[in-house]
């Protein structure tokens, strides 16, 4: 039976390009016996979560998968009861009408009695998902579960209390099914290069993980795509050329989210015309954020000559350190920059990004 987005016909679709080394890497690791929990990372619009798609659904084709994908970008969890009723199905058919259609993933079944004693504390969440990973095990069904943008839930302790962070107890449960009892694959994706580095740099964590950066498209796949948009985007009413596809790659480079945006802005406007407001809008938002903080203005004007910089480069800028670390962490925060944890640099977003900061610091001269 055919799907419904299937037969519908739109002049534009969104495109998947190349990613033959990143599919390769995630079927291998999901064809050998868990033994490690898998961090995702990579700059915003760099397509990670676009890959797992399409990952999850070829690989579904070739083998026998439980898979759990939980996109929390797409959902607001804010507090210990959000992440029961986001994870767990309430059976009870009662139960299941008061359930808010916000939160509705459900994603191992218990009844209403269970997620009672889950939300008093007396009950054990993590075990339940255990027991679930178990009886797939023994129907030779392997489980993923795969969570996109983790650190959402950096902030909720369990049970309304500030003993125990949830996202602790996550990982620590992670630990469990995937080296110790070699029970479930575990994908976590971030474009948070913080709480990535935060996950890196524990011991704990280190020892049990593995690290896997995408990064934005390659020109060659850039230029491939753009110069074969009806093959790879369904888009017929116009066509680019060898000079149009250099003037996207050096304002938007291979950041698949943003070169869709453009396209779709071609429909009505010149691609000069469609470039000129692209790197006005980016520099109005660097303004903007900007505001009159001089510390942002200074790590700005370094980042505008250099595009990618070390900690040490950005402490040679006088700025007071614990007034750095702050401002740094709020650039990566509101995804101004990225910070890579296996290079310990910082970078733009993008070369959009780095567009928007060159044109905003000539405004500053």
């Amino acid at each position: 039976m055919a799907r419904i987005e299937d037969k519908m016909e739109y002049r534009q679709e969104v495109a998947f390009i190349n990613r033959e080394n990143e599919l390769r890497y995630l079927k291998g690791f999901i064809d050998k016996r868990p033994s490690e929990i898998l961090f995702i990372h990579g700059p915003k619009s760099s397509g990670k979560t676009t890959l797992l798609y399409k990952f999850l659904e070829e690989v579904g084709k070739e083998q026998k998968l439980d898979v759990k994908f939980l996109n929390l970008r797409k959902i607001l969890i804010s507090n210990y009861k959000d992440f029961i009723r986001l994870f767990f199905n309430i059976e009870d058919s009662e139960k299941k009408k008061k359930i808010s259609s916000s939160i509705s993933a459900g994603f191992f079944r218990i009844d209403s009695e269970i997620e009672s004693k889950m939300l008093k504390g007396n009950a054990d969440p993590f075990k339940i998902m255990e027991n679930e990973f178990i009886a797939l095990n023994k129907k030779k069904i392997k489980p993923v579960l795969v969570i996109d943008e983790l650190q959402a839930m950096d902030d909720i302790y369990m049970n309304g209390g500030k003993e125990r962070r949830l996202i602790i107890e996550l990982f620590n449960f992670f630990v469990a099914m995937t080296k110790e009892s070699h029970l479930a694959h575990i994908i976590v994706a971030s474009s948070d290069g913080y709480f990535i580095n935060t996950v890196y740099n524990d011991s704990r964590l280190k020892k049990t993980s593995v690290f896997y950066k995408v990064d934005y498209l390659e020109k060659k796949d850039v230029k491939e795509w753009l110069l074969n948009l009806e093959k790879y985007s369904k888009i017929k009413d116009f066509t680019l050329t060898e000079g149009d596809v250099e003037k996207i790659w050096e304002v938007l480079g291979g950041s698949m989210w943003e070169i869709q945006d453009l396209l779709s802005q071609l429909f009505e406007n010149s691609l000069d015309e469609s470039l000129s407001l692209y790197k006005k809008k980016i520099q109005g938002f660097i303004a903007y954020y900007t505001g009159f903080n001089s510390d942002k203005k200074e790590i700005f004007k370094l980042m505008s000559k250099r595009g990618k910089v070390t900690y040490r480069e950005l402490e040679k800028l006088g700025i007071d350190g614990s007034t750095l670390e702050a401002v740094l962490q709020d650039m990566v925060r509101n995804n101004i920059l990225y910070f890579d944890p296996a290079e310990a640099t910082y970078y733009p977003q993008g070369p959009s990004y780095h567009w928007g900061i060159k044109l905003f610091c000539k405004t500053l001269k």
